[in-house]
């Protein structure tokens, strides 16, 4: 309490130390102050502690009264913690002697049970014999397999020592029950194999089911696997002493049986398999098929190259390659009259008829294509059976018995099969020819190109061509291998590139050079050219566009294929088809240098006369009476379109809309670049500069008709020297111009501005000099 803090004598004797220091009286009062105000608080806590004493002095003697209730409570107690002393001791001693009881009843259960055992050992291994020498099979597996579950320890005790064996089976039970095993083993492997070669289905099935009963269920596993793929075998064989070999789809049918024989099989004997040996072990006979399948699928594959003379197909297409490469590297070099050219070969040799490579490509196509389905459909199985043995490693263990884990993927199946290996050198001939092909039947769709104005914008060989990428692309795309379809997008390309491209880019460079334009026929040899010109410049257009379609058509064949693996597969095949989109760009490039080498060359040299011819005898100087004269006859307009129709006809007719409208806007451009070069030499006064802006309007309107993607934003130049040309007062500049102006984008300079105003002849000529600063703002 505060009180008692203030009666502490260390407390008292501080204050007069520091009293002993004071010197200054003011400080001194002060100190005295406090003193009698420290004085005053603790008289107050004292008064406050006696006003209480009465309180206190009942609670203590509510306290006595306690004191003597504890003591009692205490010794209270004192007497239970001695009681529960006493009861836990004797519960330890009748728990130990619980404890021993049931030690003893264990070792008695345990006795009976060891007993039992060597009794139920001793049963096994006497009937098993006997059931053995009857040929009681079926007894005897599963007497041996109940002296299997038997414990090792008490199989090699000393008691079953001394009491199991007898005078005729006098061995040790251990050797006399492998020995079983091992008769039986031999036995069962017998019979199953005189089953299979007598086709007793009902036998194979008996001793199938008895090898896990003795322990040897990997050994059964793998006779039955060669018991189905011998079935595989002769089906197969079977299979390719029937048809045609000449059907253009023989072996690839032959592959598709022995995929089909195999998904049969594994359907079938999958519930047989589980039911005798257990979820997940039909994993041992797949690894087998898919072995099996590797063989049959490759001898497959040889009689097809054999059958289909590939490999002298491709010699035969790798040196006419060489030949042309030669060929175009001695362009001054004459043929021998006893030799043939390339071409010739290509039309004289069998081998390599186009036809007949189709077909090959189609075929290898296909066999590829149902190895991938093959493959998909074995990893499907083979992933459904290892998860089903995850969570016992020794079944797991048992079903990889001898096999190296390194070649083997995690589903059990192996990483790179022969069937893979094969198809992948297989698919290496196939884009070799599929690029041969390709460049050969581009080649004649260009070789016999021809231009049907009537009927279409482009010439024929637009829709061939693409027609047969589209083939060549989905044919691709159907073998469900993203390299291949890496490979043909990339020799699509190249292709594209030398044998369609290149040969527009050069008929354009040749076009207007290889018909008369200067005899007597020069008109139409002229008009030939243009057409011949322009059908290259839609080819161009159609070509960005279809190779836009293309991706866009066969995406769907993409997306629900059956691949490998499935999404990574998609996404890069989609990745290589879009690759092939973007060349797309190099026909746009093309087609737009050649729509501004057709304006520069062609059209911007008659847009000079054509203005020329419109504004004869047209001034923009006028008299009321010639305004009205002028406003009636409109000769500038209908010369124009006069010009402006003959002019663009040919074009409006033959080209594109696309192309026309791509036309218009580079021609616009330079019309209007000519048309104000014009204005800036005219003089005008009041009623001309209204008769300009009708004609300016007019046209404007005029080719807006022409065209739907006209952009008036190409006239602002012309419509702004109109609005200066109709000014009543050159001061109205500050109406457009400036900080006040309204809110218009000017074009126009203000040099220019001063030079167009300047044109007006009632305007006076210093006040159009002074009108604006040259560093004024105008926009």
């Amino acid at each position: 309490m505060p009180a008692i803090d203030l009666l502490d004598t260390t407390k008292r004797d501080e204050p007069s130390r520091r009293y002993e220091e004071l010197t200054n009286v003011d400080d001194i009062q002060e100190c005295l102050r406090l003193i009698d105000e420290e004085e005053t608080r603790i008289d107050a806590s004292l008064d406050a502690m006696l006003s209480q004493e009465i309180q206190l002095d009942a609670s203590l003697e509510s306290f006595s009264l306690l004191r003597e209730q504890l003591t009692e409570l205490q010794q209270n107690a004192s007497q239970v913690t001695i009681t529960v002393d006493k009861t836990s001791q004797l519960a330890e001693v009748i728990s130990q002697k619980v404890r021993q009881l049931d030690q003893e009843q264990s070792r008695a259960r345990q006795a009976i049970q060891y007993v039992e055992d060597v009794q139920e050992l001793k049963y096994c291994v006497a009937n098993l014999q006997e059931a053995i020498e009857k040929r009681e099979y079926d007894e005897a597996a599963l007497l041996l397999q109940r002296a299997s579950k038997i414990d090792s320890a008490i199989l090699n005790g000393s008691l079953a020592e001394f009491t199991v064996p007898t005078s005729e089976h006098p061995d040790h039970p251990a050797k006399t029950l492998s020995d079983a095993k091992t008769n039986l083993f031999n036995i069962f492997s017998t019979r199953f194999d005189d089953a299979v070669a007598q086709r007793n289905q009902v036998d194979i099935t008996r001793y199938f089911k008895l090898f896990p009963l003795i322990n040897c269920q990997t050994e059964g596993l793998d006779k039955y696997s060669r018991f189905v793929c011998n079935i595989i075998r002769a089906r197969c064989a079977e299979e390719l002493k029937t048809g045609t070999v000449s059907a253009p789809t023989y072996f690839a049918d032959a592959l598709t049986r022995l995929f089909e024989n195999i998904a049969v099989i594994i359907d079938q004997h999958q519930p047989l398999v589980e039911l005798h040996y257990g979820k997940g072990k039909m994993l041992r006979v797949i690894q087998r098929l898919q072995e099996e399948s590797d063989s049959q699928s490759v001898t497959i594959v040889d009689k097809f190259l054999k059958a289909r003379r590939i490999e002298s197909k491709l010699v035969e297409i790798q040196c006419l390659l060489i030949s042309m490469v030669r060929a175009s590297n001695t362009p001054g070099k004459t043929t021998q009259t006893n030799s043939a050219s390339p071409a010739d070969q290509e039309t004289t040799n069998p081998l390599i008829e186009p036809r007949q490579l189709d077909a090959n490509l189609y075929e290898l196509s296909l066999l590829c294509q149902r190895s991938v389905l093959f493959n998909s459909f074995l990893n499907e199985r083979a992933t459904e059976q290892m998860r089903l043995l995850e969570s016992d490693e020794t079944e797991k263990e048992m079903v990889m018995k001898g096999k190296d884990r390194r070649f083997y993927s995690d589903n059990g199946l192996l990483l790179s099969s022969g069937l893979t290996k094969r198809i992948r050198e297989l698919m290496n001939s196939y884009l070799v020819i599929d690029e041969y092909l390709l460049k050969k039947t581009i080649d004649r769709a260009i070789q016999l190109d021809d231009y049907d104005g009537s009927s279409s914008h482009t010439s024929s060989c637009v829709d061939d061509v693409f027609f047969i990428l589209k083939t060549v692309v989905k044919r691709a795309i159907s073998t469900y291998e993203p390299e291949v379809v890496a490979s043909t997008t990339r020799a699509v390309m190249k292709v594209l590139e030398l044998s369609y491209l290149n040969p527009f880019q050069q008929k354009m460079s040749t076009v207007f050079t290889s018909y008369d334009t200067t005899g007597r026929n020069a008109e139409k040899g002229i008009e030939m050219a243009k057409i011949n010109y322009m059908v290259v410049l839609n080819n161009l257009d159609v070509s960005a566009d279809y190779t836009h379609r293309l991706v866009k058509e066969v995406e769907p064949d993409v997306t629900h294929g059956i691949w490998l693996d499935e999404d990574n597969d998609i996404q890069k095949t989609i990745a290589y088809l879009k690759d092939f989109e973007t060349f797309s760009d190099k026909f746009k490039q093309t087609l737009q240098h050649g729509i501004e080498q057709l304006v520069n060359q062609i059209l911007k040299p008659r847009i000079r006369p054509l203005f020329q011819e419109a504004y004869r005898e047209v001034k923009y100087v006028l008299e009321e009476d010639e305004y009205n004269e002028a406003d009636i006859e409109e000769r500038f307009l209908k010369r124009f379109r006069r010009g402006f129709d003959s002019l663009m006809a040919i074009y409006r007719r033959t080209l594109t809309e696309s192309n026309f409208n791509t036309l218009m806007g580079l021609l616009v451009d330079a019309l209007t670049a000519q048309w104000e070069r014009i204005v800036s030499q005219t003089r005008f006064n009041q009623y001309g500069a209204l008769r300009f802006d009708k004609d300016l309007r007019s046209v404007i309107l005029y080719l807006s008709t022409l065209t739907e993607w006209m952009s008036r934003d190409r006239f602002t130049r012309l419509n702004q020297m109109s609005i200066l040309l109709n000014f009543e007062e050159p001061s109205e500049i500050y109406d457009y111009w400036g900080s006040k102006s309204s809110p218009v984008s000017w074009r126009l300079t203000v040099t220019e501005v001063k030079k167009i105003l300047a044109l007006r002849l009632d305007f006076d000529a210093d006040e159009v000099a002074n009108l604006l600063p040259k560093n004024h703002a105008g926009v």
